[in-house]
Formats: structure tokens, C-alpha cells, sequence
């Protein structure tokens, strides 16, 4: 039987050049890492299932980069890494920029915070589903180059309507461009059916995800004042908030430095709606903190770099239990126990973490039902008009859409496109309205995420930008974790300026369960989608 010693000999040889710059830094190879590699390096498509911080992207990029090393990489992009957030991909440009240059290859890392690329198409693209979906409208006859594929905490995605989308574009990268497929590679927490969450997006695949999970101790609290209490008490100081909403970051954060539960110097937020200046600094300064806690949501259930946490807080259970464990897990990784705190503001809330607990404990964790969202079709059928403005015959769409839905019910969703003038029929071919065109020019038809307009929030004496919001706010506001008063509202910009009202709270409109175009559907496919929610 092959010891890890000679696997990891093994791996140093085959990785060659690529070894030192992925792996010197470590003082030996993760137990997901000696599984991983061997897989990749074979050639084969991969499930690789691990938690955060286990080193399953330096898993995946080695054997990328060695194989476009070795068959003398194109510009292209010839590795095509998509991640679900903007932040992962900062922070990926953050780990990986230098190391992929000193190789002698080109990358360009690609979201609406940094939509511009260079006049030469890099060798590796990272980029998320929105920002993928726009290039293949604008950028055409460059995808036949692409050798290898990672999908990023694909977890986060399977199951809603930004999986959905990414599955077709998949396909339509899988019908225009690749004569021959490339080597395919799924990054993700641990999930129930791993082979079940390849098929949908990659196809067959082998599985790699080994070892039992760190035990956790987890207690649930009343109170956000009780469990920064709890931590104190445990010398915890390093405490990451999870939260399930952006309001509840914000308002949590305001009360925590209103109430003095904590230094106000060492009380961060983190969400999506804050720019990506603000963000990127807030992850500096809480990763140089001793004493810290971060209000945030999913946006650092990923693996950005914060430093060692040394408690997770989870205010109101998460979605599932596999939400559950990666952000607990994000806590004491140097530990061999995760410390964990819940705040549970109802009986069903205590129950759901109970639940969750004895999942975790028995690693039993539940899988989101791929059930498409409908509404995506009508995103793709907008996305791919756009980029094809002559007009595409009905049964092309149907190959696109393929994934999402049976062609009885795609023929109807676009039947009733046309007849609210949203698409145009000419003889056999379906052409884009021009508010389709005037949508897709302005970039909104390729996202799926269902939100408000956004409002910009700029800060009246620096004249900088804060954030975004997307609710009503007349006098003040909550944003940052601060409260601002409003001094101006001009056209979709608000000014503020610190010391808002004691009443002030965050202002952001509930997302929908449902993809951004839902509205558009036929009344009866509404209906079915609202009685058998994904």
C-alpha cells in the first residue's frame, strides 16, 4: 500500500516547476491535497469536497498550471476559474496574481468591481457566472481555447437560479466552442451527493474528500450581548458574525457599538452592497486585528483571507446544514474543535440548530433538489439574443435551454415573450425587442440575482462612495456598521454624513426566493414555481 510520504514524493515529481510556488510555503501537503492531486494530475474530472482553508484551489490550479505549461498555453483564456463572489475572486487576484506571473503566465481576474480586461486575452480568466455571461455575448471566438475548468465553492450556487444560469452557460460553451472538452474540476463543501452535483454541471467525475470533519462545540445563546459575553469569557476575541441578511449585518453592528458590547474600533461589516474599496479594506484591517468581531454574510463564508478567527457566531440558523459547517468552519482552523455560538431568537430556531448539529456530528448533510428555475430561461433567452441579434431559430433556443426545462415548457415561456413584446418573431426565427437590446447594452440582462435598483450612498465630506441601498431612507440610515444622516438626495445618489437618528436602521429590499425575471413569466408557470419552490 502507497504511504502519504511516497504519494507526496510522487506529486512533487509530476507537479516539476510548479511545485515550489504552490506548495513550498506549507509545511506539508493537506490529506485533501495528497487525494486531490494524484486525480488531476491523471487527466480526470474531479469533485473535490473539502472545507475552507484545506487547500483544495492550490489542489485544483498546480495541475492546471502544469498542464498549460506543458502543452505551451494560448492566450485564450486556456483555465477558466469561476467563483460565486466578487470578494473570492479579489482575493484569489490577492493569492495567485504573482504566482501565475512568475510561471510566465498571463491572468486577468474579471467582476463588475473590475470589468476591464487587457487588449490580449490572458492565458487564466477568473470571473464570476454574471461576468462569464457577459463575455460570451462580447467576446466570441476565443472559448475553443479553454483546457481546463474550475467551479469554485459550487456549493453556494447548486440549487438557485445562479446555478441554473451557470449550467447554461456551460452548455453554450459546450455547443459553440468546445470541439473537445476540457479537463473539468468542482470545488465545494461537503455535500450529500457529489457525483448528483457533477452530473448537472461537468458530467462523470471521480471524488476526492477524505477524513472526518474537526469535532465543534457549539452552545445557543439568547442574545448577540450574551454570546459576545460567552466569548469574552472563553478569551475569544476574534469573532466572525454570520448573519442572513444584510439589514441584520448593519443593524446588529450598530447596536453592538451603540450598546458598547464591544469597542467601536473593533467592530466590522461585510456585505455585498458596500463597495469593493471599503470591502477589501475591512478584510486588511480585521485580518490584522487581535480584538475584532465581523457582522457578514455568505460573502466570507468563503475562503477570503481574514486571519485566524478564533469564535463564529451564527445569528439565526443558515439555510442548511452545510451553510452550517462551512461558517462554523471558517473558526479556529489552527484548533483541532471549532468554538461556535448560535443566536436563536425562536424555539424553532433552537431546534433547527439542534438539527443541524446532530447532521453535522453524523455528517448526514442535506443537498438542495436541482429544481431550475424557470425564470433563468428567459435571462439566457435575453443573454443569448443579445449576442446573437439576427435572430435565432426556436429549436436552437431549445438546445441552449436544454437544462432548464422540457421544450412544452420553454415554447410557452417564449410564446409568452413574444406576445408582451419583449421578443420579436420573424418567419422562423425569434429576434430581441430593442428593450431587450436596451437592457443588455446596459449590462442587466446578465444577472439573475433578483434586488431593487441600487442606490449609491456617498459620503458628503469626502465625496467617496460607501455603499448601496435599495429600501426607503428619508432622514437616516444605517451602513457600515455607522449611522449616517442624510444631507441630499440627487437623482440615484444619497449624501450622508456621520450621526444619523437613534431610529436610523439599514435600508435593503428583501431579495426574492426567485430569479430576477420572474415577473416575466406566464401567470401559470409563476404559480407552479410558487407551489413547488426550489
Amino acid at each position: 500500500m502507497t504511504t502519504d510520504f511516497e504519494q507526496v514524493r510522487d506529486i512533487r515529481y509530476r507537479l516539476g516547476a510548479v511545485w515550489g510556488p504552490f506548495f513550498s510555503g506549507f509545511g506539508s501537503l493537506t490529506p485533501i491535497q495528497i487525494e486531490a492531486l494524484p486525480i488531476l494530475l491523471s487527466g480526470s474530472n474531479a469533485v473535490i469536497c473539502s472545507p475552507t482553508a484545506s487547500g483544495k484551489t492550490e489542489a485544483a490550479l498546480a495541475p492546471a498550471v502544469r498542464t498549460l505549461l506543458d502543452q505551451g498555453a494560448e492566450e485564450g483564456p486556456a483555465l477558466l476559474y469561476i467563483a460565486p463572489t466578487r470578494a473570492l475572486i479579489s482575493d484569489l487576484q490577492k493569492r495567485f496574481a504573482d504566482v501565475l506571473a512568475d510561471l510566465g503566465l498571463t491572468a486577468a481576474f474579471r467582476t463588475s468591481d473590475s470589468p476591464y480586461l487587457p487588449a490580449r486575452f490572458p492565458h487564466a480568466l477568473f470571473t464570476t457566472p454574471e461576468s462569464l455571461d457577459s463575455l460570451l455575448c462580447r467576446r466570441k471566438g476565443i472559448w475553443d481555447r479553454v483546457r481546463f475548468l474550475v467551479l469554485d465553492e459550487l456549493h453556494l450556487l447548486h440549487g438557485d437560479a445562479r446555478g441554473d444560469q451557470l449550467c447554461v452557460l456551460l452548455n453554450r460553451l459546450r455547443i459553440d466552442s468546445w470541439k473537445k472538452p476540457p479537463q473539468q474540476v468542482i470545488l465545494s463543501a461537503t455535500v450529500a451527493d457529489p457525483p448528483g452535483m457533477a452530473q448537472r454541471y461537468i458530467g462523470e467525475a471521480e471524488v476526492a474528500g477524505r477524513g472526518r470533519a474537526r469535532p465543534i462545540r457549539f452552545q445557543v445563546q439568547r442574545t448577540i450581548e450574551e454570546a459576545l459575553t460567552t466569548c469574552r469569557s472563553a478569551r475569544r476575541f476574534k469573532v466572525l458574525a454570520f448573519c442572513n441578511s444584510r439589514a441584520e449585518c448593519e443593524n446588529l453592528a450598530e447596536e453592538t457599538v451603540r450598546r458598547r458590547l464591544w469597542p467601536a474600533d473593533g467592530v466590522f461589516v461585510h456585505h455585498a452592497s458596500l463597495t469593493a474599496a471599503r470591502r477589501r479594506q475591512l478584510e486588511a484591517d480585521f485580518r490584522a486585528a487581535t480584538a475584532a468581531v465581523c457582522f457578514a454574510t455568505m460573502t466570507l463564508e468563503l475562503g477570503v483571507d481574514i486571519g485566524d478567527v478564533s469564535a463564529a457566531v451564527l445569528v439565526r440558523p443558515p439555510p442548511d446544514a452545510a451553510s452550517f459547517v462551512q461558517r462554523l468552519g471558517r473558526a479556529c482552523r489552527r484548533e483541532s474543535e471549532i468554538f461556535g455560538l448560535g443566536i436563536a431568537q425562536t424555539r424553532e430556531d433552537e431546534e433547527t440548530f439542534d438539527a443541524y448539529r446532530d447532521m453535522a456530528l453524523n455528517e448526514e448533510l442535506s443537498s438542495p433538489l436541482a429544481r431550475p428555475d424557470l425564470s433563468v430561461a428567459i435571462q439566457q433567452s435575453f443573454s443569448l439574443l443579445f449576442a446573437n441579434p439576427a435572430g435565432l431559430d426556436p429549436e436552437r433556443l431549445f438546445t441552449y435551454l436544454k437544462p432548464l426545462a422540457d421544450m412544452e415548457t420553454l415554447g410557452q415561456i417564449l410564446d409568452h415573450l413574444v406576445l408582451t413584446d419583449w421578443l420579436q418573431r420573424r418567419g422562423n426565427r425569434l429576434l430581441p425587442s430593442q428593450r431587450v437590446l436596451d437592457l443588455a447594452e446596459k449590462g442587466e440582462v446578465h444577472t439573475n440575482i433578483a434586488d431593487s435598483r441600487p442606490r449609491e450612498v456617498v459620503d458628503a465630506r469626502t465625496g467617496l462612495p460607501i455603499g448601496q441601498l435599495t429600501g426607503p431612507a428619508e432622514t437616516g440610515l444605517v451602513l457600515g456598521g455607522r449611522r449616517w444622516r442624510i444631507v441630499q438626495s440627487k437623482g440615484n445618489r444619497v449624501f450622508v454624513e456621520p450621526g444619523g437618528p437613534a431610529d436610523a436602521r439599514a435600508m435593503f429590499a428583501r431579495r426574492s426566493a426567485h430569479g430576477r425575471f420572474f415577473p416575466l413569466l406566464p401567470k401559470s408557470l409563476q404559480a407552479r414555481m410558487e407551489q413547488d419552490p426550489m
